[in-house]
């Protein structure tokens, strides 16, 4: 108000300037400016292309063929990281973890004081450089992605599937605020177009070429340059000024249990619990000699141990010693939240099927009789 007063009271002010002057319009065309401008800043930072995926044919006869799967929106994850580190929000990150030696009741920095962060924060001295002489600080970008494959309404046939990004190294306090701004959009998954889905329908492999486009996608965002910054670091200038080498880990994956299962690369209600790497022979079967995929020839390999015959991108990117186990945790949402008993039954059944379908059927007979 007082800024209005003193334009007002400027000498070379006319009164006239005010005529048909609406406020309410006004400021509804201000507020509209806004929302296009952030909408548009949002949607300018994401980039579109398309991913290739494999399909084997299943007949030693008709070689495999490649799709090109459109409509893939995504952001650089290293962009991703640099805006994150520049961001005034930064100024709440952990750059350095530390070690709780007693408890108190706030439990805040929960993850900067995991014994997982101090590990790798311990490995970054001996971390190599593209520079020899570099004497900055070296820091871990703790990555916690999540993703979730969603219906987008009641009825008709919109999906989204997005994958997002937040950072280990804020607390959880501030993670979990809806309104701060930490969680950052990565990408979002496309779905096979109908006019592939038809052409790939007559081979059977609906469930494989799911999977083979999940890692399509983060394959191409673990690309060479995000390999290069995860071996060697990359240098950020931070929101205050300061240039660290950052190296960017990924922590935890949170997903609900179809997602867990097609990230540990295993068969839901396999017959072994654990994720293994039995793949390599099974996928020169299917796609250089044709043989087919829920084929004998291949279950015999794979069904013993639960394992499916897709490569798994963060294993293959990022090295065989990766953890992907204990990446993979708890999702309190789709776990707790959306039904304790629900899904502690549901593993149960799996466990079950694990076992064996007999014991399936004999809780299927103990129901009957109560």
């Amino acid at each position: 108000m007082d800024g209005l007063a003193h334009i007002l009271q400027r000498p070379n002010f006319q009164v006239k300037e005010l005529e048909g002057y609406d406020a309410q319009a006004a400021n509804e065309k201000i507020t509209k400016a806004d929302e296009d401008w952030g909408r548009n800043q949002f949607k300018d930072s994401f980039v579109e292309t398309a991913v290739e995926i494999e399909v084997p044919s299943g007949d030693p006869q008709i070689p495999s063929k490649k799709f090109q799967i459109p409509q893939l929106l995504y952001r650089n994850p290293l962009s991703v990281i640099r805006a994150a580190f520049a961001d005034w929000l930064a100024s709440q990150f952990h750059f350095m973890p530390f070690k709780l030696f007693q408890e108190i009741d706030s439990d805040d920095g929960k993850t900067i004081s995991q014994h997982v962060f101090l590990e790798e924060h311990k490995n970054l001295r001996r971390a190599p450089t593209d520079d020899k002489d570099c004497k900055r600080e070296k820091v871990v970008a703790a990555l916690m992605c999540w993703s979730d494959a969603m219906q987008l309404a009641n009825f008709g046939t919109a999906k989204l599937w997005p994958i997002y990004m937040l950072f280990g190294n804020f607390s959880k306090y501030v993670r979990a605020s809806p309104n701060s701004g930490a969680v950052h959009h990565l990408a979002y998954i496309p779905t096979i177009p109908d006019s592939i889905k038809h052409e790939i329908s007559k081979f059977n492999v609906n469930s494989h070429c799911n999977r083979e486009l999940y890692y399509a996608v983060w394959r191409f965002l673990l690309n060479d340059a995000f390999l290069h910054a995860y071996k060697y670091g990359i240098v950020i200038k931070c929101f205050n000024g300061v240039e660290r080498h950052v190296y960017p880990r990924f922590f935890t994956y949170s997903a609900d249990y179809p997602e867990k299962v097609l990230l540990a690369t295993i068969c839901e209600r396999g017959l072994c619990p654990c994720p293994r790497c039995l793949f390599k022979l099974t996928r020169e079967w299917i796609y250089n000699q044709g043989v087919k995929i829920q084929g004998s020839t291949v279950q015999c390999i794979l069904k013993a141990t639960s394992s499916v015959p897709t490569m798994n991108a963060f294993i293959g990117c990022l090295g065989l010693d990766f953890n992907l186990s204990h990446m993979l945790v708890v999702d309190l949402m789709h776990e707790f939240e959306l039904g304790v008993w629900k899904a502690l039954f549901s593993h149960l059944i799996r466990i079950l099927y694990a076992v064996g379908q007999q014991h399936v059927e004999e809780l299927n007979h103990r129901f009957v009789l109560c």
